[in-house]
C-alpha cells in the first residue's frame, strides 16, 4: 500500500479495491464539509468551509435501526461512481407555514427538476369498489424519508411480504396479503412522486424521495450482478463477473448526473425545504463549487503524476445547514505507487499558483517544484520575464 501524505485540512483515505474483473486499483477519497448559509430575504445561499471538517463516512449511517430505516449518509468507501450523486436530506414545509392536507417539495439540479407530494396522515379504506384513499389530515411539515413513502415490510402470521422497491416504507400491500386481511382500513403513504402518482394499494412504484436508495432495492440491486450459488461457491467474496459500477451510485436516477468539470460548479435549487418564517419565499438557491483537490502520485519509476480528484457525491443536509462533498480518484495498480500526496488550491489562490508554477517548473536550475492539477496546468501562464 502506498503512503498517503495529506497536505490539506480535509479528511482523506487511501484504500485498495478490486473491480469485477479482479483488476486491482488504489482509491483516494476525501470529504469536504461546508456550512450552508442562507440569506433570509431571497433564499440565496453560499457555502463556507466548516471550521471542523467532518470525517469520512466509514459505514452507512441509518436514521434508526438499519433493517427498518433508510440511509442518512452512505459510506464514502465506494471504489468508483460513474456519475455524480446529489442527495438532499431535509423536511418539507407547507407554503406559508399553514397546515395543508397536501403540498409539494422540489429539487432542481442544473435544469432538471424532480418533485414529491407530501400529505398528512391518510388511510386506504376498503369499499365495494375496492381500496381507495381517504382525505389526508392537514400538516405543516413532514420529514422527507423513505419510511413515509410507498413500500414496506409486512409480517402477517407466518408470512412476510417485502416491497422490493423500498422495504422500509409504508402503505404498500400486495394482493396475497389483502386476500387474507380482514380489516377495512390500512395506513397509506404520505410521500409520493409528482411524476408517478399513487393509484392502487398494490402499486409497485419506484422509491420516492431525494435520499440514498437502499443497496438492495429495485433500481440499484440489478447492477450488483448475479450472486447465485455458483458465485457463492466459485468467487465469493469477489464481485460477480456481471457486476456494474453503477451499483455504487446511490442517488435516485433523476438525481444522478455526469461528473462536473473541474473548476465549475453545480447549481442546486430547493423549494419548501425551509419554513416561511426563515425564508418568506421558501426557496433556496446555491452553487456547489468543484474545488481544486488533486493528487501528486509518486511512482516507483521516479515519475510524478498529478491528477484531479472527481466530485462524485454531494449531500445537502438542509436541517443541519451543512453540505458534504466527496471527491474520489482511482489509480491502477500497474502504476506501482510509492506515495500519494493530497493537495488543495483555494479558488482565490489559483492564479498565484499558476504563475508560481510557470516561473519555477520550467527552470531546471531550481530545486522548487510547484505541482498543479491538469485542470490548472492547461491554464498555466508562460514564463515570467524581467
Amino acid at each position: 500500500m502506498a503512503e498517503l501524505i495529506n497536505h490539506t485540512a480535509f479528511p482523506a483515505l487511501l484504500f485498495d479495491a478490486l473491480d469485477q474483473n479482479d483488476a486491482g486499483f488504489s482509491v483516494l477519497a476525501v470529504r469536504l464539509s461546508y456550512d450552508l448559509n442562507i440569506r433570509a430575504e431571497d433564499g440565496a445561499a453560499w457555502l463556507t468551509f466548516c471550521k471542523e471538517q467532518t470525517p469520512l463516512c466509514m459505514a452507512d449511517e441509518h436514521y434508526a435501526e438499519p433493517a427498518r430505516s433508510s440511509v442518512r449518509t452512505e459510506s464514502d468507501l465506494s471504489p468508483y461512481k460513474p456519475r455524480l450523486d446529489v442527495i438532499v436530506n431535509g423536511t418539507a414545509f407547507a407554503p406559508g407555514d399553514k397546515p395543508e392536507p397536501a403540498f409539494g417539495a422540489a429539487v432542481r439540479v442544473y435544469d432538471r427538476t424532480t418533485a414529491v407530494l407530501v400529505s398528512g396522515p391518510r388511510w386506504w379504506k376498503r369499499g365495494v369498489m375496492g381500496w381507495s384513499l381517504t382525505e389526508p389530515a392537514p400538516i405543516a411539515l413532514l420529514d422527507l424519508r423513505y419510511e413515509l413513502a410507498s413500500g414496506g415490510l409486512i409480517e402477517f402470521g407466518d408470512k412476510e411480504f417485502a416491497a422490493g422497491f423500498n422495504n422500509v416504507g409504508m402503505g404498500w400491500y400486495p394482493a396475497e396479503f389483502l386476500r387474507e386481511y380482514k380489516g377495512d382500513t390500512l395506513p397509506a403513504p404520505q410521500i409520493e412522486s409528482a411524476e408517478h402518482r399513487l393509484r392502487g394499494i398494490s402499486d409497485a412504484l419506484p422509491a420516492t424521495g431525494f435520499g440514498f436508495i437502499g443497496r438492495g432495492w429495485r433500481g440499484r440491486l440489478e447492477f450488483g450482478g448475479t450472486a447465485d450459488a455458483a458465485w457463492q461457491e466459485e468467487r465469493h467474496p469477489l464481485l460477480p463477473r456481471d457486476f456494474r459500477m453503477d451499483f455504487w451510485n446511490g442517488a435516485p436516477t433523476v438525481l444522478q448526473f455526469p461528473h462536473p468539470k473541474p473548476l465549475s460548479s453545480v447549481p442546486i435549487a430547493l423549494q419548501n425545504f425551509v419554513p416561511a418564517r426563515d425564508v418568506p419565499g421558501q426557496g433556496i438557491y446555491l452553487q456547489v463549487p468543484v474545488e481544486s483537490v488533486f493528487a501528486l502520485a509518486g511512482l516507483a519509476s521516479g515519475v510524478g503524476l498529478t491528477r484531479d480528484l472527481t466530485l462524485d457525491t454531494i449531500v445537502v443536509d438542509v436541517n443541519a445547514r451543512r453540505v458534504y462533498c466527496t471527491y474520489r480518484l482511482a489509480l491502477a495498480e500497474e502504476l506501482d505507487l510509492m506515495e500519494v500526496q493530497l493537495r488543495y488550491i483555494a479558488a482565490d489562490d489559483r492564479e498565484h499558483q499558476r504563475q508560481l508554477a510557470a516561473r519555477m517548473n520550467p527552470d531546471p536550475a531550481t530545486r522548487e517544484f510547484v505541482p498543479l492539477p491538469p485542470s490548472l496546468m492547461t491554464q498555466a501562464a508562460g514564463p515570467a520575464h524581467g
